[in-house]
């Protein structure tokens, strides 16, 4: 059958557009991974990425953001971006302020803000730390799981945590605490400034690594899990339930009673959780007065097998003021007193953990002044206290 005008010209165009991709220019960069192997980049390296460009914010499509290549690729922690270009010039970057935006555009150009450059070879290094992180929000799942005497979740990979002050008698009950925002190296400050008198009464925390991306949806799925985000398919913050198993799903099926204390809004869906959103109910502002409250009342009838406890307004007071403002070394404060109270209302031999999901950096964006969810130490160091009361 003979084929009309306008189709003719559109089988032209679609044999144009395959001429025109085939003759494209191949390119090819070295990156250089977490381990120090050179691994060769190039387009197709870039397809399974592509999904994360406009979620990422990568500032020139078609692109991908540079960050989730090096994740991919093994990094955890970055300081420092090195870039050889062609001409075998070296190029230094501090990777805080362009984590957020730099992408590899599909023919192999770097690029954030005004910057436009081809790489030869790309790697990334790490920050200095005193010690390396020992833990990481996959060993909340089989640390609830080994004290309640169940199986961890079906896809968790993290292990159970060593809790201090156990002594002879094995604790029946757990309490997590969940610190929003609350990263490692805030908590160092705070705690240099006097800010935690009952968290610098407690053990030392571990030092801890949040899953990428370092935000609360991400880190919710994480510590509900244990498993990965390769795993259980939380990414990003666009997805807020999972499919996978989760430790309130375990304890359920095992006859358990699993309650969660949450603030204004549901960050993660706590399926198979007694759920109780606190709200703002005096108008002040913020939730955790109104979380501290409701977990009271549910201690005055009888600790749960597993107790979720989620103070916010951190996360919420470094996100308005940014880090280190007078109001969120307020409420940091606050948050600390809260947490005083529900540990001593916590019954004798009850297992505790206290975690930060991410941390917070500075920012001069638009409506707020912290933010985060990059791989930088600021964000990405998280502390975990694990322990029994007396």
């Amino acid at each position: 059958m003979q084929k009309s005008t306008p189709q003719l010209l559109l089988y032209a165009g679609l044999l144009l557009m395959l001429l025109l991709s085939a003759c494209a220019p191949a390119w090819e960069t070295t990156l250089v991974n977490a381990q120090g192997n050179a691994i060769g980049i190039n387009r197709k390296s870039l397809q399974a990425l592509e999904p994360f460009a406009a979620e990422d914010g990568a500032a020139h499509a078609p692109s991908v953001p540079l960050e989730r290549l090096l994740y991919q690729h093994g990094y955890r922690l970055i300081e420092t971006l090195e870039v050889l270009t062609p001409e075998g010039q070296t190029l230094t970057y501090d990777w805080a302020p362009i984590a957020e935006t730099a992408a590899l555009t599909e023919n192999g150009q770097l690029q954030w803000g005004e910057v436009t450059l081809k790489a030869e070879q790309v790697r990334a290094l790490p920050p200095v730390l005193p010690a390396a992180p020992t833990t990481s929000l996959l060993d909340i799942a089989p640390t609830v799981a080994a004290v309640l005497g169940v199986a961890a979740p079906a896809d968790a990979a993290g292990k159970p945590l060593p809790l201090v002050g156990a002594g002879n008698v094995a604790p029946q009950q757990i309490a997590l605490i969940f610190l929003d925002g609350f990263g490692y190296l805030r908590y160092s400050e705070a705690l240099t400034e006097g800010l935690i008198p009952n968290l610098a009464a407690l053990p030392e925390p571990a030092l801890g690594i949040a899953s990428y991306q370092p935000c609360t949806v991400v880190g919710s799925a994480a510590i509900l899990t244990g498993a990965p985000p390769e795993v259980n398919g939380i990414t990003t913050r666009g997805t807020r339930s999972t499919e996978t198993e989760t430790i309130f799903d375990v304890i359920t099926a095992a006859g358990l009673r699993g309650v969660a204390i949450e603030g204004e809004a549901l960050a993660f869906n706590m399926r198979n959780a007694e759920l109780t959103l606190s709200g703002d109910r005096d108008g002040n502002g913020g939730s955790d007065d109104n979380v501290l409250s409701n977990v009271l009342a549910v201690l005055e009838t009888g600790m749960p097998d597993l107790l979720w406890v989620h103070f916010h307004g951190i996360d919420d007071a470094g996100h308005t003021y940014g880090p280190e403002a007078p109001e969120e070394r307020a409420k940091i404060t606050e948050v600390d007193t809260a947490v005083g109270e529900v540990l001593a209302t916590l019954p004798p031999h009850t297992a505790v953990l206290i975690f930060a999901d991410h941390g917070m950096h500075a920012v001069a964006e638009e409506g707020r002044l912290g933010n985060h969810g990059q791989l930088i130490a600021r964000d990405m160091l998280i502390p975990i206290w694990a322990f029994v009361t007396q």
